[in-house]
């Protein structure tokens, strides 16, 4: 899952460094001609065409396909991470989706599509008021440049959120529809193991609710730290995963257990 989110990441980063191109060789050679009028009421102007300029280049029809390719591509790698994974609990998976297993693949598609193009928008935006203030208190080119740096590295980070973020939620939600589409209901809660692992989510794992230790019905999953039910993946950075359980399996451990409680 690291490769699939860290690959998704560096596409996201080439945007990123895109946008800090196209600000610094079309927005700062005009901070630095318009710095003897900070105190006139003509800069203003022409600094917002230029920051319009920049909007509209990454609202572009290229831009919007662009943003849907990298999109699909990610979600088609981690559809197919998902399915090795699955194959290795023993899911077979066959040629082809479920509908509904279709339908979240394309919803999934739109949804990271649509926050590729929020990357610029938020990214500009924040150049924008930086810009603005940082001109009408009369501070020097170089320092607003200083200051976009930072913004700069705003945009890295929030980027590198989008790709773990949805590495993780895309990655959960695909193997909980295969394994329901194999006619798995329950899962076990595996977490990392390790001492990154959430407080909540290793109660969880080593909870049993009746069916052996972590397995929960997909149907009726455990709650987290906010009161909300989740799953391994859909919180932020979560590494957890769920392991299909046979009903077979829930079975005859209720079974035995009934065993045990009449036997005591």
């Amino acid at each position: 899952m690291l490769r699939v989110g860290s690959e998704y990441n560096t596409e996201l980063q080439k945007l990123v460094l895109q946008i800090k191109k196209a600000v610094e060789a079309e927005l700062l050679p005009v901070i630095e001609q318009e710095a003897p009028n900070y105190t006139a009421d003509a800069w203003p102007e022409r600094v917002q065409a230029v920051l319009d300029r920049l909007r509209l280049m990454f609202m572009m029809p290229g831009f919007n396909a662009m943003a849907t390719a990298v999109a699909a591509k990610f979600v088609r790698s981690t559809l197919a991470f998902a399915d090795r994974k699955n194959k290795s609990f023993g899911i077979e998976v066959f040629n082809g989706e479920s509908t509904k297993l279709n339908n979240y693949l394309r919803a999934a598609t739109i949804q990271n599509a649509d926050l590729i193009k929020s990357i610029p928008a938020k990214y500009l935006n924040d150049v924008a008021n930086t810009v603005q203030t940082n001109m009408r208190i009369g501070l020097r080119p170089s320092e607003i440049a200083k200051s976009l740096t930072e913004k700069y590295g705003i945009a890295q980070r929030h980027a590198k959120f989008i790709a773990r973020d949805q590495a993780a939620k895309v990655n959960g939600e695909i193997t909980k529809q295969r394994q329901l589409d194999a006619g798995f209901v329950a899962f076990r809660w595996l977490d990392a193991d390790d001492s990154r692992v959430r407080h909540r989510h290793r109660e969880i794992a080593n909870a049993d609710i009746g069916m052996g230790k972590g397995v929960y019905l997909w149907s009726d999953l455990p709650m987290g730290e906010e009161g909300v039910p989740i799953q391994p993946g859909s919180t932020y950075n979560c590494r957890c995963v769920s392991r299909p359980v046979r009903t077979s399996v829930i079975n005859a451990t209720i079974a035995q257990r009934k065993k045990q409680l009449q036997s005591a």
